[in-house]
């Protein structure tokens, strides 16, 4: 086609809406663990240990086998579809446009407050960094400085090209996850040869299955680092090969990292008062791996402060990546403003989105409080996981003629039980957070009124 491609509703894309193919496996895999490794590990593991206690290793276990089949959906789907938009794209093919509008109402939430998610955690690192290096705490004032500092650096690089974008993502990652592997290498000695006797780890589920269930449910949007990959689909070079490729190994890298970290944690720190060390960790909430690390790193905690500010940079970075993508592909389709379907002339990317997302993220970061943000994540992308992996079985028996790159096997039955993983954690989710619940309602009720005038305005002009 000269002037341009038809997308999934049978519209034709101009070319100048399009997006150039800059991205390589390597950028996008690291895309993928900056959002894996970001929140997950230096935000969230210190409260999700004090819920599960040793059994965090097994939440990280399981949740690490979810993404693994939510993430094999998502690849089964990204190569279909090779679209900016994700779960928006193939929801409004598979599962009809009002079910689309929402895949992408929820997801572009869910992506903006995770990034809300991880900026406030990079304040809360930098802040403590410059005590520890100076021994001052910092005015009141300033808060959320760094935070959105950071956010118009990154907001920045972002509007520069896609492939800037993944280049910082390969720098920032490998310098976390570098850190990372050097602490839990100190912690695993003090594990394996300090004469421990592990009793640490027992009993082993201190609060019970639930406690195990709710970590699930706090970390999981630890894993959704896959969503922000399928984000690339229409700039990633042979995404049928990389999309399927960087979704497999950021999850089997994060999972590895995750339970390593979880294990090194329980096992080898020491409670000041003789408490429990899970009940320890959940007090010290985001900073609980700082403060370990400082018990058996050199200078541990400011090392460790260092990986954390990397990790949620890089998060952050990958999060605005991803929501202004399925901001982009909306207002494309004009489900959402058509400013926001606007491509830089030079730069070719969906600057328009990028500063829209980008402000929406800057007013959440300074309204929400830490705990309800992250359990208001988790549910918005549950809600989206169930809707692609539905998408994926409808779809198999409505265009069995696609050509499909990658297949997830054992469809319909590995599927379902991503549906059904997705609904016991979205649903166990109230017992953490009410607040996160009425939010997610909320923004679901906003978005059913305005679909509704879109549709029926639509009508009114036709």
């Amino acid at each position: 086609m000269n002037d341009g491609q038809e997308n999934n509703g049978g519209k034709k894309i101009k070319k100048s809406l399009e997006l150039d193919r800059t991205m390589r496996t390597p950028g996008i895999t690291a895309l993928g663990v900056g959002a894996m490794i970001g929140a997950g590990i230096f935000v969230l593991t210190g409260m999700a240990a004090g819920e599960a206690g040793p059994a965090l290793i097994l939440a990280f276990a399981l949740n690490g086998m979810i993404a693994l089949i939510v993430g094999a959906c998502y690849a089964e789907l990204a190569t279909m579809m090779p679209k900016a938009g994700g779960a928006y794209i193939w929801a409004k093919t598979g599962l009809g446009s009002f079910f689309g509008f929402f895949a992408g109402w929820l997801s572009s939430f869910a992506q903006l407050v995770a990034c809300s998610l991880y900026a406030s955690a990079f304040d809360s690192f930098a802040r403590s960094f410059l005590y520890e290096i100076t021994g001052q705490g910092l005015p009141s004032f300033s808060e959320n400085f760094f935070s959105l500092g950071l956010l118009i650096l990154l907001l920045w690089v972002n509007v520069r090209g896609a492939g800037n974008t993944g280049r910082l993502a390969i720098i920032i990652t490998g310098l976390k996850v570098a850190i990372l592997l050097i602490v839990a290498g100190f912690g695993l000695h003090v594990v394996l040869f300090n004469t421990r006797d592990l009793s640490a780890f027992r009993p082993f589920f201190p609060q019970g299955f639930g406690g195990l269930i709710s970590a699930m449910g706090i970390t999981f949007v630890a894993f959704e680092g896959y969503e922000i990959i399928v984000q690339s689909g229409e700039e990633a070079k042979k995404p049928g090969k990389t999309i399927p490729r960087a979704i497999l190994m950021s999850i089997v890298i994060a999972v590895f990292l995750y339970i390593l970290m979880a294990v090194v944690m329980i096992g080898a720190v020491t409670t000041p008062d003789g408490q429990p060390v899970y009940k320890y960790l959940g007090h010290l909430k985001e900073l609980g791996l700082m403060e370990a690390a400082g018990q058996f790193v050199p200078h541990g905690k400011i090392v460790l402060l260092i990986a954390g500010l990397a990790s949620t940079a890089s998060a952050l970075n990958a999060t605005i990546y991803g929501s202004s993508r399925i901001a982009f592909a909306m207002g494309r389709d004009n489900d959402l403003p058509p400013i926001l379907g606007h491509v830089h002339k030079k730069r070719k990317t969906p600057y328009m989105a990028i500063f829209v997302t980008g402000l929406l993220m800057a007013i959440m970061t300074m309204a929400l409080p830490i705990e309800d943000i992250a359990a208001s994540t988790n549910i918005m992308f549950l809600l989206v996981f169930i809707m692609v992996c539905t998408t994926v079985i409808r779809l198999r028996s409505r265009r069995p003629e696609r050509e499909r790159p990658f297949k997830i096997p054992l469809s319909p039955w590995l599927p379902g039980i991503g549906i059904i993983a997705g609904v016991i954690l979205s649903v166990w989710l109230l017992q953490i957070s009410l607040v996160a619940w009425f939010v997610a309602l909320v923004w679901t009720i906003s978005g059913g009124v305005l679909y509704w005038y879109q549709q029926h305005y639509s009508n009114r002009v036709t």
